[in-house]
């Protein structure tokens, strides 16, 4: 009996604990605007900190920063455009490289792009080959590669990706509207600090907050401007065995193992014509030493 009275004490007392810390919680996380007042303030911030900044009387959130608040949340909720960054690599065999290049070059110009690199390689005894590598606004990919197909006798291998980095620019965003509230609270805590102290406490969650904030705007605009102009990399030769793979589909390629095998047979009977060529030269040398061989075992074999 006592083991059952037992069980049911602590039960009450474990009912009782669970509903005193959900009042607690519901009156300090409250979503009312006082619990957000009580979350976004900065003032608890420092207070965290160092405990010793005394916060003056709490004004409410700026109007500015409520109405940016809303405007991100609508965009979190009601994304019209997706921020997607497209990107293409294209492996292509071109009757001269150097013409091939220079149309690339001056047709991304003419379409608000711009080239990133054009490296042209001319190698005695070697296939002309050049890699370019070009930023196009995205909306001219799909005309820019068609007009990139043209420029080719044949294309051997092509590539196209994109990455969808929408809910990342919304949290950024998100992220940078806090980040610039929280900054404009702690400005005025500085204006009401006193002590050295507290002065520099606040300097440094100042400058924390400022070093995010200008992290989090540099990625924002990198995925911006990565969605705004796609990447293509071209390859280009006049032979398809220095091509790269582009597409693991493409790997196999029977016309190039051919060029690759006949090549190698040309190779290793150019090595054997030229241990020949060697080999002749060198008469007087290996039929000397022959010679003079024979002429010791002879003279070996005389001697009784």
């Amino acid at each position: 009996m006592k083991k059952v009275l037992l069980w049911i004490a602590g039960i009450v007392l474990a009912v009782v604990v669970i509903g005193i810390i959900a009042v607690f919680a519901s009156a300090f996380f409250d979503n009312g605007p006082q619990g957000r007042q009580w979350q976004e303030s900065a003032y608890d911030g420092v207070d965290m900190l160092n405990g010793k900044i005394s916060a003056p009387a709490r004004s409410p959130m700026p109007t500015s920063v409520q109405e940016d608040s809303v405007r991100d949340s609508a965009f979190a909720g009601q994304v019209q455009e997706r921020v997607i960054i497209r990107s293409a690599r294209m492996s292509l065999v071109a009757s001269n490289v150097q013409e091939a290049v220079s149309a690339l070059r001056t047709y991304t110009e003419e379409h608000s792009g711009f080239v990133v690199s054009a490296e042209v390689q001319t190698q005695e005894n070697k296939a002309p080959r050049a890699t370019v590598s070009l930023r196009i606004p995205a909306e001219n990919l799909d005309a820019a590669l068609s007009f990139i197909r043209l420029q080719a006798l044949r294309v051997t291998s092509e590539s196209v990706s994109g990455e969808d980095v929408t809910e990342e620019y919304v949290d950024l965003k998100a992220r940078l509207t806090n980040l610039e509230a929280s900054e404009r609270q702690f400005l005025v805590i500085m204006k009401d600090a006193r002590k050295t102290e507290d002065v520099l406490s606040v300097q440094r969650e100042i400058e924390r907050v400022r070093g995010e904030i200008e992290s989090l705007t540099a990625r924002k605009k990198y995925l911006e401007e990565s969605a705004k102009l796609s990447s293509v990399v071209i390859s280009i030769a006049t032979d398809e065995a220095s091509l790269p793979v582009v597409d693991a589909r493409d790997a196999w390629r029977p016309l190039v193992v051919a060029k690759s095998a006949a090549a190698a047979l040309v190779d290793m009977l150019k090595l054997l014509v030229n241990v020949v060529i060697w080999a002749i030269v060198f008469v007087p040398v290996w039929g000397t030493a022959i010679l003079v061989v024979r002429y010791w075992k002879r003279r070996r074999l005389s001697v009784p």
